[in-house]
Order: structure tokens, then sequence, then C-alpha cells
């Protein structure tokens, strides 16, 4: 069974209330607060669709996730920074597929209900690598679909998807998919990241954190995402920016006390400019 963040987990951010984080400019924190959402009465803002790309010599399998949004209307990035909607996807009804990745290009910055948030207007095309359990026999995608979308009410809309790709398929919207990964923010030591230095500290549900990132160059308002492994938010997030170094600091929460966080397990995401770092994982401080 393919799941990412079933849809009972959109519906539990639906009944979320604002985590009551100080914001700071430039600065996401790792889970959303919701603002005046509703579920969709049946007129779509948002009508999903899926392309076609080609097959890599592995027999892995392109594809994108098109989003067309009605203007004046956005949806949300994967994390939506301090208010909004995370996207919801279940893959489950899938036929030959044994996993699926799901790349996010950057995403803008909005203002929602006075509030920060990130995601995407008008149009997005999320790439997917698709992993056949057969690579020569045809894959039959199923999507089940939770997307928040907002204007000046926040609608969830719902909507599934399917597409048959046969094995011999070419590929026809390689172009497209194509065009959208070249968006998605890349690695940090491609983006000038010269060393990302974390640390962790405390026990139980809440944590504190800092970072220490250094870029080969200076970055201008930088801003900064953070996210944890499931079950896990940050909150209360800072950041001070001195040229080429960004100190952060953010309070950690966890739904289990007893859990361990692996620095491998934390993301990084910083946008600036010409900037789109992704960066997995961070050192220990020396000494």
């Amino acid at each position: 069974m393919i799941i990412y963040r079933a849809m009972r987990t959109a519906w539990a951010y639906l009944l979320a209330t604002a985590l009551g984080a100080g914001a700071v400019p430039g600065v996401m924190p790792g889970a959303p607060a919701l603002a005046q959402a509703i579920v969709s009465t049946g007129e779509s803002f948002v009508t999903a669709r899926l392309a076609v790309g080609p097959r890599s010599g592995d027999g892995l399998r392109e594809a994108g996730l098109v989003l067309d949004i009605a203007k004046g209307w956005k949806t949300y990035w994967r994390n939506p920074g301090e208010a909004g909607i995370p996207p919801a996807f279940d893959w489950s009804g899938s036929r030959n597929v044994a996993d699926i990745e799901i790349d996010w290009p950057r995403p803008t910055s909005f203002e929602s209900f006075g509030m920060r948030t990130l995601g995407y207007a008008r149009q997005v095309v999320l790439p997917l690598r698709i992993h056949p359990v057969d690579p020569a026999a045809p894959v039959g995608l199923d999507l089940r679909v939770a997307l928040g979308v907002c204007s000046d009410i926040c609608i969830l809309e719902e909507t599934r998807v399917q597409r048959e790709i046969p094995a011999g398929a070419e590929g026809e919207d390689a172009a497209l998919i194509a065009a959208a990964r070249a968006t998605v923010p890349g690695p940090g030591a491609g983006q000038g990241l010269v060393s990302a230095v974390c640390r962790v500290t405390g026990t139980g549900t809440d944590r504190g954190f800092t970072a220490r990132l250094v870029f080969d160059k200076a970055l201008a308002d930088p801003t900064i995402v953070l996210e944890g492994p499931a079950d896990s938010w940050f909150h209360g997030t800072e950041i001070a920016s001195d040229g080429a170094e960004i100190a952060v600091s953010s309070q950690l929460s966890l739904v289990d006390p007893a859990a361990w966080i692996e620095r491998g397990d934390l993301r990084i995401s910083v946008f600036a400019g010409d900037v789109a770092a992704d960066i997995r994982g961070c050192t220990a401080p020396a000494g």
C-alpha cells in the first residue's frame, strides 16, 4: 500500500488550531495552522491530471501531477507554512507500483489571513518517479488527492485521477515534466552551501533546535523551512542572517516524548534570490 500523508491526516490538520508561534519575517515553521477551512461543495478551484514522461534505463518511469488552479486561488507546498492545508496523496489503488517519489518545484511565498504561506498559483507540475514492481508491465496510476485551495477562504478539494501507462509508452509529456523538475530545489552543495551544523537539545515532547548554515555568498532576506520526521513539528523559529552565515533557532515538538531525533532525518530548505537549497540532514557541532 502506497499512501503519502493519508486523507485522515488532512482532516486532522483541518481541525487543527494555530500553534501561536511568533511569526518572524522570512521564517516558515514546520507545522501548519489553519484558518477558515471548509470542504468544497462541488465547485472546483483546482483540476488535476497525470502526465506521462519517459522510462529510464533502470526501469523507472517519469510522470507528473499537473494541477491547474483557478485565477485568484492558490494551493500549497508540501509544508504550507504558518497557515494552510498540506496536500494529501493516496496511491493505494495503483497497480504495478512499488513506490512513488514526489518532487516539489520551488514554491512562491504568499500572505494568507495575515500569515506567510508557501504554495503555487495558476499551474504547477509535481514531477513523479514511479518504481514499477515489474518494469516490463503496464503501470496503472490511481490517485486520490486532497488539496487545500485558498483565496478569501480556504476550501478542501478532494479528487481522483487515473492514468494507464503502457509499458512501451514514449512519454509525450517529457518536456513538461523536465521543465518542472528544473525548478525543484537542489542539494545544498550545488546551491553554494559550505556547511550545515545543528544541535537538538533537551528531552521529552519539547526540545530546542539551533543551526548554523554557511553559504559561499551572502543571501538577502532568506526564507527558512524546517522539517522533521513524522509526528514532529517546528515552531517559534527565528533567524539571524549575517552575510553568508545564517543562524537558526527553533522549538521542536514531538508527539512521542521518548523519540530519538537523528540529524539525518532533519530537512532544511533555504530560499533566497536564485538560491533554492534542499538540505537533507546536518552535522554535529565540534567539541
